[in-house]
């Protein structure tokens, strides 16, 4: 009797700690998403990207300087259009590009009910952290497109079940403007487009008609200021675009880490397709069979889009992402996801980057804080700066204008190889009053001796900044110094 007793007693000893040990893990886990959220709330940014974005949108809508006019970067003209807006409607630094995602993740958690029944809050929970391995929180260009792709094909898919035209026109011209924000959209939306357009009961010419009016209606309206600016404006966009593309992109042999990655992405998205596809049998005869193969087909229409660059970047895949947290979203209200074991490399990888991304933005918070980027403003004021391979932090936390259009760090040297300090010494020969460098860097030898002769020969340093880098020896990226141009004095010493 009193070792029943004790056996009851032991079973119910373990059935508390076994509750207190899962409230105090789902306790902890709740504190580091809060804790990963907060780290990008109180940085200006996490990616150097947006920040890009909205330099550039600056001159667009401050200066009425058409891109590449103001400065040079070869996304299309609708990211700086929209980053600019938002940087306007947004005026503070700290949070602004997260705040910026999290609309935009709410939005295409909204559009995505069009394609299916499921918890709005387990699929923006699941976009947000999950998305921890894309860093979909930084507010990035790929974030962008996707919300522009579901307003697109979600108008699509209304228009086939009400027979509304307005929607079909509708969805080709946010197709425009998503294309205009990053070219990629436009092989993103190839699949998913045919599908609605072209499959058998679907596929009506009118349709067709109306969504290709609305693609021109919106590319005309995006580059009618190039036609106003006339001379040559707009061939000089596209021209600019291709040169440096030609430059950027890298060869076969340097594209294979790239496309692992993307292939090792895939791979952990691979439960979520199959469940769906067990789920949901495809097949284009029936009108419900037709619409679960959208989001299946957005995903495989977006996979190339991640290769093309032949960049390894981990935020491109986004585009692939977002249509599978969709899936995902809508199994599990079925209760039709996949089991808990084929996705733990997924949700465990996902733990591992809120960590990773946690660290590195409090890291960035603390080397930003050693930058006076208030003070630099103050001396430099309302002149164009002509920077050096220098991180464009500064020119976006302290508002500076660019006095070369290629002003991201590494512009000049894609475009202009070894020769790059040529065209440097050709604008300092223009005396720009004030020039940023990397911080010693004639010492370090990341700046050719021609132009550190220079410097040293017209410009003295009037703010310089070094912060020390945790993994290797020398300053960070957050560092630099800040060069006036010295006044030269008549032989008479006047």
């Amino acid at each position: 009797m009193q070792r029943r007793e004790d056996r009851k007693n032991l079973l119910f000893s373990k059935r508390i700690f076994s509750g207190v040990g899962l409230r105090g893990l789902q306790v902890l886990l709740f504190c580091g998403v809060v804790l990963y959220v907060l780290s990008y709330a109180i940085i200006p940014f996490s990616d150097g990207d947006p920040a890009y974005y909205a330099i550039v949108g600056r001159g667009l809508l401050r200066d009425h300087a058409l891109p590449y006019q103001y400065a040079f970067d070869h996304k299309p003209l609708g990211a700086y259009l929209f980053y600019g807006v938002w940087d306007r409607i947004v005026p503070f630094y700290p949070g602004k590009f997260t705040l910026l995602a999290g609309l935009l993740i709410g939005v295409f958690v909204a559009l995505g009910r069009t394609f299916g029944s499921f918890s709005r809050i387990t699929a923006f929970t699941l976009f947000s952290v999950c998305g921890a391995l894309f860093d979909v929180l930084s507010g990035n260009t790929e974030l962008v497109v996707v919300t522009g792709e579901a307003v697109c094909l979600a108008a699509l898919l209304r228009g086939i079940e009400t027979d509304a035209s307005a929607l079909f026109f509708l969805a080709g011209w946010v197709a425009a403007f998503t294309v205009s924000i990053n070219y990629l959209a436009a092989v993103c939306l190839v699949g998913p487009v045919a599908l609605m357009l072209l499959s058998p009961g679907w596929f009506r010419p009118s349709r067709c008609m109306l969504a290709g009016l609305g693609v021109l209606a919106g590319f005309g309206v995006l580059f009618a200021p190039y036609g106003f600016a006339g001379h040559g404006a707009l061939q000089a966009y596209f021209s600019m675009q291709f040169e440096f593309l030609r430059h950027y992109g890298v060869a076969v042999s340097e594209r294979i880490p790239g496309a692992l990655r993307m292939v090792f992405y895939g791979v952990l998205m691979a439960p979520v397709l199959v469940a769906w596809v067990r789920r949901f049998p495809p097949g284009l005869r029936q009108e419900a069979t037709r619409r679960t193969l959208i989001l299946p087909v957005w995903f495989l229409s977006s996979f190339p889009a991640t290769l093309l660059s032949g960049h390894a970047f981990d935020h491109y895949f986004t585009l692939c992402f977002a249509p599978v947290v969709l899936m995902l979203a809508i199994l599990w209200k079925e209760g039709a996801r996949p089991s808990t074991l084929s996705l733990m490399p997924l949700l465990g990888l996902s733990l591992v980057c809120v960590g990773l991304e946690t660290k590195k933005n409090f890291n960035i918070a603390r080397d930003m804080a050693h930058v006076d980027y208030a003070k630099v403003a103050r001396l430099v004021g309302d002149a164009p700066v002509l920077n050096i391979r220098t991180y464009h932090a500064v020119f976006y936390r302290s508002d500076l204008k660019p006095f070369d259009v290629y002003l991201f760090s590494t512009h000049i040297d894609i475009l202009f190889g070894e020769h790059a300090w040529m065209r440097y010494m050709q604008d300092l020969r223009q005396h720009p009053r004030f020039v940023i460098a990397p911080y010693a860097g004639c010492a370090r030898h990341v700046v050719e001796a021609p132009v550190c002769q220079w410097l040293q020969d017209h410009y003295e340093q009037v703010y310089a900044v070094n912060i020390p880098h945790r993994h290797t020896s020398g300053p960070n990226k957050f560092s630099f110094s800040l060069y006036r141009f010295r006044e030269q004095k008549d032989d008479d010493g006047s």
